[in-house]
């Protein structure tokens, strides 16, 4: 994360020193201002306040921006703008305050530059287009496509007019990634971002804005509602579940359909969410045209709050990086029953999820079951059920009575093991006897199990 000071800062525009050498908002360097990245929500609290205080239209000027300008000079001017309002409101509308402060504390983690994918435009001019002048791309130059550590997905790029980002064609042959810290650029321009498909941003209405054309296609121009994640709710400090839809061409036929995928799930306020989660098919889609079924592997985060874990799951090494430094940032437990305090670990696949959420569900401590799983895995190849030299991950699946089940995966072959419960405790008390009873790292894995085992035995705590 960017230091805290950066937002500080009453000039701008705010460029990492590492991307000076990149020529980035050469007019902002120029002219001075700042590029922001703003949370979608924040349209939406305007309004609100633009009708609390009656706002009318004025002919030729149309409503008065309060909280969405161009012109904002930099991060401290655009923060200090939201705080006053947020300020303003506290005592007759303290509703409408909070929700400023969660999209200022939203926008933060949406303009870390430190973050955001550096991309080279090698396209095509489209000096012919009547918007090239004011929002579009010069061959050659590199631009910032903004995304956040939390939910690094593409929401648009940050073009001439250096505002903030709207959408543009993820063209593989247009584009040339520079620095990609989360891995979006690279997801993007395989084919996994919500765009859209043409370049020529033809003149429309009267207005001739980049808006209007994307209302008049029939879609948004901007891509920022995935910064969310961890904007408190009102009632207990945990977010709301979210999905978002990707275009998905079926495997099975080939038409391509737009499924809806979950990234984050509150098991409290969505339990049927939860519940399909650990039966195995919240990644499930379904190609409505031949009836193709398939997961998906996306990006999830997982809250229990009445367990106080979060889980994120993750498709690389710079998010991990990114939700680690996140996590980093949380406080110690304040005692609130919010995020803070909470178990958090992070995961590298829809299995492991699955099984955490399990974990958590029924109680259990997930660095016990990590060791009970290292234990069935050698317990099945010292039987003879798995060859000593393949590969056997283990998940845990479900909870039958007092017995603990298991799913092998030996190749392509599969097959369930039960573990009664008094296994589970074996482990769980040995940990409560060591000196790593209160280790709780992000990555409780097999290679966590190991280094536990290793503990455990010297410490002579297994028997």
């Amino acid at each position: 994360m960017t230091d805290a000071k950066t937002f500080e800062m009453t000039t701008g525009p705010y460029i990492p020193p590492e991307h000076a050498r990149y020529g980035l908002l050469p007019h902002k360097v120029i002219e001075g201002g700042e590029v922001l990245s703003f949370p979608e929500g924040l349209y939406s609290v305007e309004e609100l306040i633009r009708e609390k205080e009656g706002d009318a239209e004025e002919e030729g000027q149309g409503k008065k921006v309060r909280l969405v300008r161009h012109d904002f000079g930099s991060y401290s001017e655009f923060f200090d703008n939201l705080a006053s309002y947020a300020d303003r409101y506290r005592e007759d509308d303290p509703g409408l305050a909070e929700a400023i402060d969660w999209l200022g504390d939203a926008a933060r983690r949406m303009n870390v530059k430190e973050n955001w994918s550096i991309v080279r435009y090698i396209g095509h001019q489209h000096d012919d287009d009547p918007l090239a002048e004011t929002h579009g791309l010069t061959r050659g130059r590199c631009y910032y496509w903004p995304c956040s550590a939390e939910f690094p997905v593409y929401e648009g790029v940050v073009d001439n007019e250096e505002f903030s980002s709207y959408l543009y064609p993820c063209d593989p042959d247009s584009w040339e990634i520079v620095e990609d810290p989360t891995g979006m650029a690279a997801r993007a321009l395989a084919g996994e971002a919500e765009t859209v498909e043409q370049w020529k941003m033809e003149m429309v209405a009267e207005e001739g804005s980049i808006e209007a054309w994307a209302m008049e296609n029939g879609i948004s121009a901007k891509r920022t509602r995935h910064t969310s994640v961890f904007v408190e709710s009102k009632d207990d400090g945990w977010s709301d579940s979210e999905a978002d839809p990707f275009p998905i061409p079926c495997p099975g036929c080939g038409q391509e359909f737009t499924h809806n995928a979950w990234t984050l799930v509150n098991a409290r306020k969505d339990p049927a969410l939860a519940e399909r989660l650990m039966e195995g098919t919240l990644f499930e889609f379904n190609c409505p045209k031949c009836g193709y079924t398939a997961s998906l592997a996306n990006p999830c985060l997982y809250l229990d709050p009445d367990n106080r874990a979060c889980v994120y799951l993750v498709v690389n090494q710079d998010m991990a990086e990114g939700v680690s430094g996140m996590f980093d940032g949380f406080e110690e437990d304040d005692g609130s029953g919010g995020i803070n305090g909470s178990k958090r670990r992070i995961v590298w696949d829809r299995h492991e999820l699955r099984g955490k959420a399990v974990a958590f569900a029924n109680g259990f401590d997930d660095r016990a079951i990590e060791l009970v799983k290292l234990a069935v895995s050698g317990h099945a190849k010292m039987n003879g059920h798995v060859p000593v030299d393949t590969e056997c991950v283990v998940n845990l699946v479900g909870v039958d009575g007092d017995d603990l089940v298991f799913d092998l995966e030996i190749g392509d072959e599969e097959m369930i093991a039960t573990i009664p419960r008094d296994g589970y405790e074996f482990f769980a008390d040995g940990i409560a006897h060591s000196s790593i009873r209160d280790e709780q790292s992000y990555f409780v894995d097999r290679g966590w199990a190991r280094h536990a085992t290793d503990v455990l035995e010297a410490e002579g705590v297994m028997g």
